[in-house]
Order: C-alpha cells, then structure tokens, then sequence
C-alpha cells in the first residue's frame, strides 16, 4: 500500500508511536491500521461490534505489545468512557487519534425518523467529540498530541440525500478548525481529511444498496490514496487534506462561483428526483438494526 514518496517519511517517526482508530476495524480505519502497524506503529483499533474488532486484529496477526483493540460504541458517552479508562489503563495515552467511526443513510431529512437522525449526528459528530475529549487532558498534560478527523467531501460541498450526514461532516470541519486555534498553545494538532467516495462497507447500508446507480457515483477514490494521504496528514501535521487534491479547489469555486453552486445543486436536485421517483424508496429509517460502522 505505500507509495513511493512517502518512502522517505518512514524512518523512525512511526517507530513506537501509540495510535488509536476508531472504525478501525473496517474500511478505511481497517487499512490505516494495517499501515501503520507496518510502519512499526503500536495500534490499537476501536469497533463498534466486539466480533468485527477480534476479527481485524487476527487479520492484522493477533494481540501482542504494538496491536491491541475494543468494541465500543462512540455515540454513547457511557461506552466512550469505559474504553478510554481500558486504554489509559493499559496502554497510557495515544499519540495520536484517528476519528474515522462513522455511517451514513441515503434518505432524505423527509424520509428518516428522529432516531436515525440523532443517531447520525451522535455517532458521525459526536463521536469525534466524545473520543477526543477522553484523551485531551492526557495530550495536554504530556505537552503534544495529534487529533486526526477523518470527514467526507461532504464536510465541504452540500451532499444530499443524506444531508444529516452532511450536516455532521461540515460541524466536524468546522469544530476541527476551532480546536486547532484552541489547541496550538498546548502542541497538540487537529488536521481533518476530506476523501471523495471510497468503495468500503460503508455502502452497505440498504438505502445504498437499493438506489439506482448514478453516473456520478463511478468516481472512486482508491482506498490506498486515502491511507496515503492519512499517513502524509500525520507526517506533515495538515490542518485539511482533500482527497483527491482537486475536491478543495471545487470547494473553494462552490463558495465563490454562484455559477459552480447552481450545478453541484442541480446534481442534487436530481438525486433526490431519482429517490423519490424509485417506488420502493423505503419511508423510515431503521437506524439500530442495520447500521455499518466504517471509516468515512
């Protein structure tokens, strides 16, 4: 998975370092990990279902001194708070943590019950929030730390139909920028990358499944670009990474072209026709029971 010009940045900065990933048991949290612990990194992932997380550390060759793991769910303060205690217990304070635990609903705001809706905020904002603030004090205290926010394109552009989703990824975008102000006096980073569609269990959600294919959702950003750019963030302390590189200058033109925002919302326009337009769209969310908890 490494590219050849982050060759140059292996050498000893990984070596020892203590990283902790939420949604790291799957997808993109699932390959960083795996790089990382190439890189002679300790890890330790986070997962919401305790079979998913013993299941990625047997492929990543079992516990022992640099890999380790935890079921736990972020949108519950309570399960936040036990798992943070178990890692400070016994494993002290991470260098750096990598919030990428996350899932998505292609519904409408219309179309979603209220507990699908608090749901995402919980899990997709919220629990970036929660995970960080159970290891600040310890980053302060020790004098620097790194606090990476794994976000979506949809951070930075509207994206709909799942503008709840959205919605959580543009106030971690905009919290990270905050903490990054309010954090600098301490040595601890925030940086946030931004990937495009990344092809990971995140689609599995039915509402994906059950949507007609688009042209639009055939651009795919490799899993290794976004490692890679992950990787490259840590190194190089980015405040904001898009992947690909080109996601912010479209970001950018949105906000200053009104010419750019009324395409990219007549895009949407048409996606939300097309939802509204399948007869078997389905008519409420059933959040709890068919969840996917990934990196995205």
């Amino acid at each position: 998975m490494r590219s050849p010009r982050h060759e140059g940045l292996r050498g000893k900065f990984f070596r020892g370092k203590f990283f902790l990933i939420t949604g790291g048991s799957s997808g993109i949290g699932f390959a960083l990990a795996s790089e990382l612990l190439a890189r002679g990194g300790r890890i330790f992932i986070v997962g919401l279902h305790a079979d998913g997380v013993e299941a990625a550390l047997s492929k990543l060759g079992g516990r022992g001194s640099n890999l380790d793991g935890l079921s736990c769910d972020v949108g519950s303060p309570d399960s936040v708070e036990r798992m943070a205690a178990a890692v400070l217990r016994s494993h002290g304070v991470p260098d750096v943590v990598v919030n990428g635990a996350g899932f998505a609903t292609y519904r409408t705001f219309e179309q979603s019950d209220m507990a699908e809706v608090e749901r995402l905020l919980s899990v997709n904002f919220g629990g970036a929030i929660r995970v960080t603030k159970a290891f600040l004090a310890g980053m302060i205290q020790r004098g620097g730390g790194q606090i990476v926010n794994l976000a979506s394109i949809a951070a930075a552009l509207k994206m709909t139909p799942n503008g709840v989703y959205c919605a959580a990824k543009h106030g971690m975008l905009a919290w990270s920028q905050c903490l990054a102000l309010e954090l600098k006096r301490f040595g601890v980073s925030v940086s946030v990358v931004c990937p495009g569609r990344v092809e990971t269990p995140f689609f599995d959600h039915e509402t994906f499944r059950m949507r007609r294919q688009r042209k639009e959702t055939e651009l795919r950003v490799p899993l290794a670009g976004v490692v890679d750019a992950l990787i490259e963030t840590i190194v190089r302390r980015r405040a904001v990474r898009f992947v690909p590189r080109y996601f912010g200058a479209l970001a950018w033109l949105a906000g200053a072209l009104p010419l750019v925002q009324r395409r990219l919302d007549r895009l949407m326009l048409s996606r939300i026709d097309d939802l509204y337009a399948q007869s078997s769209a389905p008519a409420l969310g059933r959040p709890a029971a068919d969840e996917k908890r990934t990196s995205q």
